[in-house]
């Protein structure tokens, strides 16, 4: 049987695609539905307003203070209530109605909603319902035209999903995610309750006509939204599912691949080389050394995360270059309430200067950390002062005379790297050296022997010049990859900071090789899904659950809506994370993503679970490789495709539902 193919245009949100988009004529079951569809109006008064009027308008007192006795409303309340509908002009000055508009206040039912017809849409190869509703009228029809067959590569139909007929709650969430997703309605729409839908039998069978590209940006396929409304998670999520099924269509999609490939050589363009980089320093301090050299392609100049890695891993190889025995053994045989004090008492030894609220104890946790190999600056400041309290030569006590305030500078750049990472301030665009650079060579150059910088006067105009025109054009590739991938609409709705952190994270995919230190990669994901997540908590009510309640909560949600069990990551969350989280102040990844598990509808964990039932995991997957933010991350190249679609999709899926 030849069905007819639902044509709704051509939509194109792709942005620059590899070959030609084609198109694929996917199976549907379409139900006509009528329900009703009532309009918020502005001027609707709300239900005290309406009392004092109706009272008004049937014969009763129009006195505040009458009013007041008759409604048993606060007398306050009453005289409020006058002078708002007098400024509105339902009433005159002497509390009198206003016959002109009466029809504003006192609409029956009726006029205020109408019964609409409407078809619902029921994909058939995973059975998912659409998010859209067409609203049938003369003006609006189905738009049908003969499917030829040529061109367009058909969807098998899963037979299962035939014979499912939708119900009420369906029409709802379809009519809910087109409210999100469309801006057709100019004013705000109420959704209708169950009792007033009804569903027509049987269905009519219909193929949706959808466009399927591969994007420059990653050779990876989008599926446009047949209606109109940038990319189809749905439809996305289907074909994921049939390729992995479905070998005919498997070795479509491998063909089409194939066709495409054209292999080119990325390019590089190398700065020149410090004196601290060579075989010798790089096995005495690896991890220092990685860090003072991500800056290579993307900047000649270093963030402020490099900034408070470098200082990190620096104190860290001066701890250890050193017997740092004694000063564990300090930390650990001193109790924790009295860290603080001999901290301040080695820093004063020292003549170093500490901030208001001095410093913090070390939990043995921290200790293990840095005895495996791991610098946080709280641990490795501490050590360095108890060790440096102990040499007289120690290097840190020249640092000390030069820079009093050395402990506050490090404070301080931590406390802005903290705000970066975790996506609370903007990215940085402008190509200048930050204040807090040369502070930090000095502070490298004293602790370790062998380090040592070019800070000669050159002419490096000609340099620099290829530099900044190489990134200049990444970033213009990088804008385009990120338009592309998520649309113009929602680009525009992200906001700039996690626009700019998206597309600091495709300037590395643009560029990257195996084996490539992803850590800046991976640390502006981190940040963007933290400001993806911001952005859904933001307003939303915190769940009335103890707070030693909370990871246990998520855990059962999760289970219950198919996410599996939680990582180990999130179930050591903080509780005071989560709480400040749900407060308005969200702090880590692993919190936003425990508070939103507890706030949400569980028609929206349903919905995600069904588009992207790996979401935890793709999130956890990404705190766990981030770590503490200052540690190389080699990947292969595929790898760090795998990671960049996991949470550009996490993404979307946050912006549709």
């Amino acid at each position: 049987m030849s069905l007819m193919l639902l044509d709704y245009g051509k939509h194109n949100p792709y942005g620059e695609i590899v070959g030609k988009e084609r198109h694929i004529a996917w199976p549907v079951n379409a139900y006509r539905v009528t329900l009703p569809m009532i309009q918020k109006d502005s001027e609707l008064l709300n239900p005290f307003e309406q009392v004092i009027l109706k009272l008004i308008d049937a014969g009763g007192p129009t006195e505040a203070e009458l009013l007041a006795a008759e409604t048993c409303m606060p007398p306050d309340l009453v005289k409020c209530v006058l002078l708002r509908l007098r400024d509105e002009a339902y009433i005159d000055e002497y509390n009198r109605i206003i016959i002109e508009k009466r029809d504003k206040w006192s609409p029956d039912q009726e006029s205020r909603q109408s019964i609409v017809t409407a078809v619902l849409f029921r994909e058939l190869s995973s059975g998912r319902i659409l998010p859209f509703l067409h609203m049938l009228n003369s003006d609006n029809p189905l738009r049908l035209k003969e499917n030829n067959g040529q061109t367009k590569r058909r969807i098998r139909s899963d037979h299962t999903q035939v014979m499912k007929h939708p119900g009420a709650r369906d029409v709802i969430s379809a009519l809910r995610g087109m409210l999100k997703r469309s801006k057709a309605f100019g004013k705000e729409t109420l959704l209708p309750s169950v009792r007033q839908i009804t569903i027509a039998t049987p269905p009519e069978p219909y193929l949706l006509d959808c466009s399927i590209a591969i994007l420059k940006s990653d050779g990876e396929f989008r599926i446009a939204d047949p209606f109109g409304n940038g990319f189809s998670l749905v439809l996305e999520s289907a074909f994921r599912r049939l390729l992995e099924r479905d070998d005919d269509l498997g070795r479509w999609m491998t063909d089409w691949r194939k066709s495409l490939s054209n292999p080119v050589q990325e390019s590089r363009i190398p700065l020149k080389k410090e004196p601290y980089d060579n075989d010798i320093n790089r096995d005495r301090y690896p991890e220092l050394i990685s860090s003072l050299n991500k800056h290579i392609n993307l900047s000649p100049h270093r963030s402020i995360e490099q900034l408070h890695g470098i200082n990190e891993w620096a104190l860290f190889y001066a701890c250890v270059e050193r017997s740092y025995d004694p000063a564990i053994r300090k930390l650990k045989l001193t109790s924790q309430s009295e860290h603080p004090i001999i901290l301040r008492n080695a820093a004063d030894k020292l003549s170093l200067t500490l901030p208001p609220q001095g410093l913090f104890a070390i939990r043995e946790g921290k200790i293990n950390n840095f005895l495996k190999g791991k610098a946080e600056l709280e641990t490795v400041l501490s050590l360095s002062l108890l060790i440096a309290e102990a040499d007289s030569n120690h290097p840190l006590r020249r640092i000390a005379s030069v820079y009093p305030d050395f402990i506050e500078r490090l404070i301080n750049i931590k406390k802005k790297r903290d705000e970066s990472a975790h996506g609370a301030n903007g990215v940085r665009r402008k190509d200048v050296e930050l204040s807090d650079e040369p502070f930090t060579r000095d502070v490298v150059r004293c602790l370790l022997r062998g380090i040592t910088f070019d800070e000669s006067i050159e002419d490096e105009s000609t340099e620099e010049e290829s530099v900044r025109e190489y990134a200049a054009d990444l970033l213009l590739d990088a804008r385009t990859g990120i338009q592309g991938e998520f649309g113009y609409e929602r680009y525009n709705q992200m906001g700039i900071n996690l626009q700019d952190r998206l597309i600091d994270a495709e300037r590395f995919w643009l560029r990257c090789r195996d084996d490539d230190d992803s850590l800046v990669f991976v640390c502006n994901l981190y940040a963007a899904l933290q400001i993806a997540f911001r952005r859904i908590l933001y307003g939303a009510m915190p769940p009335d659950i103890a707070e030693s309640d909370y990871l246990t909560t998520a855990e059962r949600i999760a289970a219950e809506h198919g996410f599996g069990d939680l990582p180990e990551c999130l179930r050591t969350s903080k509780r005071i994370a989560i709480r400040e989280t749900l407060l308005g102040n969200d702090q880590t990844l692993q919190s936003c993503l425990i508070a939103f598990l507890l706030v949400s509808d569980s028609e929206v964990l349903s919905a995600i679970s069904e588009v992207h039932p790996s979401f935890i995991a793709d999130v956890a997957r990404l705190i766990d490789l981030r770590g503490h933010g200052n540690e190389s991350i080699p990947l292969k190249r595929e790898m760090v495709r795998d990671l960049r679609r996991a949470v550009y999709t996490i993404i979307s899926t946050l912006q549709e539902y």
